[in-house]
């Protein structure tokens, strides 16, 4: 199927984070960063990782293409396999960046943990949540 190692992801995640995307490290714990890096940071942090992959399949391909022909048999297999592996990797790669666009951040996860997905709603506002106070001086009515 051509899928990366899911830890060789997280781990480009996270060497290829960069600009705004670093800043959201600032308030992750270090025994929490694997698991944040587990899932899609930023569309941006995303295409980077893909295209370093990409990169990384194209030059190992290249150099496998200068190799001379001939050899054991079992180098030759060696070869064919690993070309067919780096082949469907790229393969694969190449419709992720295709997909980025329907992917879900870390900007629009957080925003569905908070609530805050949707549109607002006056008519589904608490009043018990409104803006400052609400009591005026001297209206107290205590039983002294």
């Amino acid at each position: 199927d051509g899928e990366p190692d899911p830890a060789m992801i997280q781990f480009l995640r996270l060497c290829k984070l960069g600009g705004t995307d670093a800043f959201l490290l600032e308030s992750i714990f270090r025994k929490e960063v694997w698991d944040f890096m587990s899932l899609p940071v930023s569309q941006k942090n995303e295409l980077a990782v893909v295209e370093f992959v990409i990169a990384a399949c194209d030059k190992a391909l290249e150099d496998f293409s200068q190799c001379p022909e001939g050899g054991p048999a079992v180098c030759e297999k060696l070869r064919e396999s690993e070309t067919k592996a780096l082949t469907r990797t790229r393969q694969f790669l190449l419709r992720e960046k295709e997909a980025l666009d329907l992917k879900e951040y870390y900007q629009e996860r957080r925003l569905k943990d908070l609530g805050l997905d949707s549109e607002w709603n006056p008519e589904e506002d608490n009043d018990l949540l409104g803006y400052g106070q609400t009591r005026e001086p001297g209206a107290a009515d205590y039983d002294w």
